[in-house]
């Protein structure tokens, strides 16, 4: 870069970038090329009238050292997006934890087995928005973010947070341009802010926490739309013309002494030009032979640049600068569909406004004309307006007619009968916020129930924290006001980005449903990043350090965070650290345990939720779930009911306790009434169809089945319940539609498919159950599956196959007992019986009462020719035997068998009676009950069992020959008097 002589009074000039010397001297003036040392340029120009400048530009003086022009600020892009990558680096491999389970693992608009329509009429977490239970936070642009990443990667949580990494750094790079672009800010203090955006640990939840993609996309929105108004302004002819007079923030030579880039300085020479020095590249001169030269095309590319105030990048025609303020409008819009507080970007654009032409709002308050400057405003921010009152609007009408229900739990406050608590609480609440800002050591997923106790009297000593709070609010905004030229500026943006985006969450206009949300915190610390990159600006020598000290500090704990959000038992530990007196992080930790088998542990992490907060209906009902006196599992189903009436899971909880009472009818009432709370509980509506089909009502239950089919109709656990009710009552083409219908919306439901697989058994279509079950198998090893698979190959003869089978089911499980009655079924028709009788007895051992157990130990006797031991073990097992029917049914057969052998006619009826009692379709006893009537004589008795029998099976070759037998038997009875036939029991 030349510089030029000097002109005029003597000022120095530099030339622009993109101007070479054929341009200088062609053009008109008395500019004429010299050589002059950067030092030399420095001690002219603060020579000159503006010596006397603010402490502001002396600051950005000292920073820039005078040495030359800054470099292209691609390596502060750069710098700022790898920051952002790589402290959430050790966070990709994080499991979807806490509420990312209800949000994405299991939302049908996410999943795909919702039409993409529905995405646009549900809330977050898949509830239709006309639902009175739903949420009504309606974000479709973050759920079609998450199909999209689902569609990819599938459930695989490295994709979902790899995406979320990108955009947290994309903000980063947003944030680099905005701070660039509107504020022309020296690259250093650029790249302090977003590094110390993309270091800060309070972004955690929003990056690593899977939900806080919303937040991210509507930071992206955010300050995409700024930018776009930003432009707006620049493209309006009338600030072109008068914007940032001289006279009004007249700014040091110091600035131009940087050299090009880094500062936004105006310089006046002898005859009254100014310099426009650009912060990305580039400089031109208004009001000089330059600003000639720029009109006439010659700077070409010079209208291009970045952050020269009135830059033709969108034109100088009026209506240019409107395009772009719909545009602002239109991303405003788009982010407020991915997080309702995005919205505020139009209060940042409004007072981003302000801030640039405060001498016209001077104007207007000394009452002075009009310009033509502040006409453009006023405009724009009607236009703000309006385009913010047309969002509000559609919101407000996406509400469907009911607002979100909140309940003590989330926010104690807003529920507080005591208007001193509520104001003093919700006066503290933003200065807790901004110390979770300032010092982010104490971090958690949850804040709600007790985590921020309320503020009860004015002699808390928190309100002192409340009253520093906002008096450092108002030195901020009065040094804002005072400091002249960027530094000011900068400080009110920074003002506006913390304190504008955070408003919603402040309880002013709305109740929220939350005490204190760090992921709210991502759009208002953008304003805290710059805030702190200004401070330290100031800081002279001490700025590196203590820069680099910050971003140590704030690296480490957001790598230390991002451990704690690497599963649901890390984060939930984590959470319990920091806050032991928080009710909540006790429940989400006793779910986790029940969900893991601990049940010990899990009660007493409920009960310490109770404790700390005695009407927590969930944690009531849940600890009831696991207690085995039912008079104290009442007892917290209704405590929860008592804390929560309309508590649909305690009602259902109370109805199974009824039903295993045996008080069918309480059960029946109590279940509708948790479906008056609740019509779409998938596990309400099952139960209560199987009560009302017992009870011969399979229409009623039919139509609850419709109901709620017709309510989630791409829900595949409603079709799966349905067919499931539709194969019970015996309609199994209806059903495998059904079962069809669930596997077609998600071919991954293991439920669907095992039941598919036990249809296809009982259609005797055992190669397409086998297919059903490996297919079962291959997206969840369960034992449970596997087992079944083995019983099926046992059943077929595969025996090979089905002891492989459930030797693999006992490694994942050695405890199973039932995968051991059925490896020694197999070693029993092995004939290898000392192997099957060890297995047995070891089931035996760990459960005496084993009635499976005690069956295949009784027919291994009979196998093995101990007939007093197999009917002594018959007997037990018979007499002991409650449930399920069928097992039992079984029992008394074979004991029926054992008796029969020892020729105890009577006995034997009894059992086989018993039997066929307890399962009318066992065919086994039928026959064997028909042949002894049959041996009797009762002829009667032994046709209704053989025909009962011949019904259920009429294939079978040994009842067709006794039928056979006794058809005879009766033809010569009524001829002569004989002797039965000899007849043949199975």
């Amino acid at each position: 870069m030349l510089p030029s002589k000097s002109c005029g009074a003597g000022t120095a000039l530099w030339l622009p970038p993109r101007v070479s010397r054929s341009h200088v001297e062609g053009a008109s003036g008395c500019l004429t090329a010299c050589h002059c040392s950067p030092r030399r340029r420095n001690k002219s120009v603060s020579s000159s009238s503006f010596s006397s400048s603010s402490s502001s530009s002396s600051s950005y003086r000292e920073e820039d050292g005078g040495d030359g022009e800054e470099p292209p600020p691609t390596w502060v892009y750069l710098t700022v997006w790898l920051a952002g990558v790589l402290v959430y680096v050790n966070g990709l491999t994080g499991d979807f934890v806490h509420d990312d389970v209800s949000a994405i693992k299991t939302n049908p608009d996410v999943l795909g087995t919702n039409p993409v329509s529905h995405v646009f009429f549900n809330d977050y977490w898949g509830k239709p928005m006309s639902d009175p239970l739903s949420h009504k936070s309606y974000r479709p642009l973050t759920i079609i973010s998450f199909r999209f990443s689902h569609a990819v990667f599938g459930l695989r949580p490295f994709g979902f947070h790899l995406v979320n990494v990108l955009l947290h750094s994309s903000a980063c790079l947003l944030l680099t341009r905005l701070l660039l672009r509107l504020l022309q800010l020296p690259q250093g203090t650029v790249l302090s802010a977003g590094l110390i955006f993309a270091t800060h640990p309070i972004h955690t939840e929003a990056v690593t926490g899977l939900v806080g993609r919303a937040d991210l996309l509507a930071c992206l929105s955010f300050l995409a739309a700024i930018l776009s108004y930003h432009r707006a302004i620049q493209g309006d002819r009338d600030d072109h013309n008068d914007v940032e007079g001289s006279e009004d923030e007249p700014e040091s030579a110091g600035g131009v002494a940087g050299g090009g880039g880094g500062n936004d300085a105006t310089a006046t020479g002898g005859e009254g030009r100014k310099i426009h020095t650009l912060s990305e590249g580039g400089t031109y001169y208004s009001g000089s032979p330059w600003e000639t030269l720029r009109r006439e095309g010659s700077l070409g590319g010079a209208e291009e640049s970045v952050g020269v105030e009135g830059e033709g990048a969108a034109g100088s025609v009026v209506g240019g600068g409107w395009v772009w303020v719909r545009r602002a409008g239109l991303l405003a819009a788009l982010g407020t569909l991915c997080k309702e507080h995005a919205i505020t970007s139009l209060a940042v654009c409004a007072a981003w406004d302000v801030i640039r032409h405060r001498k016209h709002v001077r104007r207007l308050l000394c009452r002075a004309h009009l310009t033509k400057g502040l006409t453009s405003l006023i405009r724009r921010l009607c236009w703000l307006a309006g385009m913010g009152v047309a969002i509000l609007v559609f919101r407000l009408w996406m509400l469907r007619g009911s607002s979100p229900a909140f309940s003590d739990q989330d926010n104690p406050a807003s529920f507080c009968p005591s208007l001193l608590t509520r104001v003093l609480t919700f006066w503290y609440l933003p200065a807790f916020n901004a110390w979770l800002l300032l010092c982010p050591l104490a971090l958690a997923h949850d804040w709600q129930m007790g985590s921020v106790p309320l503020i009860t009297s004015p002699d808390d000593p928190r309100n002192l924290a409340s009253l520093l709070f906002y008096a450092a609010l108002l030195l901020l905004l009065r040094a804002g006001c005072v400091l002249k030229g960027r530094e000011g500026k900068a400080v009110l943006l920074g003002m506006s980005l913390l304190v504008l985006p955070f408003l919603p969450a402040t309880n002013l206009f709305f109740t929220v449903g939350f005490v204190v949300a760090e992921r709210i915190l991502y759009i208002p610390s953008l304003g805290y990043a710059l805030l702190v990159a200004v401070g330290l600006s100031r800081a002279g020598r001490l700025r590196a350090p203590c820069l680099l000290l910050l971003l140590a500090v704030f690296s480490c704990r957001t790598l230390q965070r991002n451990r704690d959000w690497e599963s649901r038992e890390t984060l939930f530990l984590a959470g319990l650290k920091t806050l032991p007196h928080n009710a909540k992080m006790h429940y989400n930790f006793a779910n986790l345990q029940k969900d893991l088998g601990n049940t010990h542990l899990a009660m007493e992490h409920y009960q310490e939720a109770i404790k700390l907060w005695p009407t927590h209906s969930s944690a009531h009902n849940n600890l009831g779930t696991l207690l085995s006196d039912a008079a104290e599992a009442e007892k917290h189903f209704r405590l929860a009911l008592r804390a929560h009436p309309r508590h649909a899971h305690a009602y259902y909880n109370l109805a199974n306790l009824r039903k295993k009472e045996g008080k069918v009818g309480e059960a029946v009432a109590l279940l509708e009434e948790s479906l008056r709370h609740d019509a779409t509980n998938r596990d309400a509506v099952s139960a209560l169809a199987g009560l009302y089909g017992d009870a011969g009502r399979p229409v009623d239950a039919e139509h609850l089945h419709l109901a709620l089919l017709e309510a989630r109709p791409t829900d595949p656990v409603v079709h799966n319940n349905y067919a499931a009710f539709l194969q019970k009552i015996g309609r199994r083409e209806a059903a495998l539609m059904h079962y069809e219908a669930a596997l077609g919306l998600d071919p991954q439901h293991t439920v669907a498919l095992v039941n598919t697989a036990g249809l296809m058994i009982s259609l005797s279509h055992n190669a397409q159950a086998e297919r059903l079950y490996k297919r079962a198998l291959a997206v969840t090893w369960e034992a449970e599956v596997g087992e079944s698979l083995g019983k099926l190959y046992l059943n077929t003869g595969r025996l090979d196959e089905a002891e492989s089978l459930f030797y693999s089911v006992l490694r994942h499980q050695p405890q199973r007992r039932s995968s051991r009655v059925y490896l020694a079924r197999v070693k029993l028709q092995q004939r290898s019986y000392q192997e099957s009788e060890e297995l047995l007895r070891q089931v035996l051992w760990d459960e005496p009462g084993n009635q499976e157990a005690l069956f295949q130990l009784s027919l291994l006797f009979t196998h093995t020719n101990r007939t007093h031991d197999a009917l002594t073990l018959a007997q037990r097992a018979a007499q002991e035997c409650s449930r399920p029917p069928t097992l039992c049914a079984r029992l008394h057969a074979h004991h029926g068998d054992l008796l029969n052998d020892q020729h105890s006619v009577n006995k034997a009826a009894e059992s086989y009676q018993l039997a066929v009692k307890l399962e009318p379709t066992l065919t086994h006893a039928h026959v064997n009950l028909g042949a002894l009537y049959h041996t009797k004589g009762d002829y009667t008795r032994a046709w209704r069992h053989y025909l009962t029998a011949h019904g259920l099976e009429p294939s079978n070759t040994l009842l067709l020959e006794n039928m056979e037998k006794l058809r005879r038997a009766q033809d010569l009875k009524t001829t002569a008097s004989g002797l039965p036939h000899c007849l043949t029991k199975s």
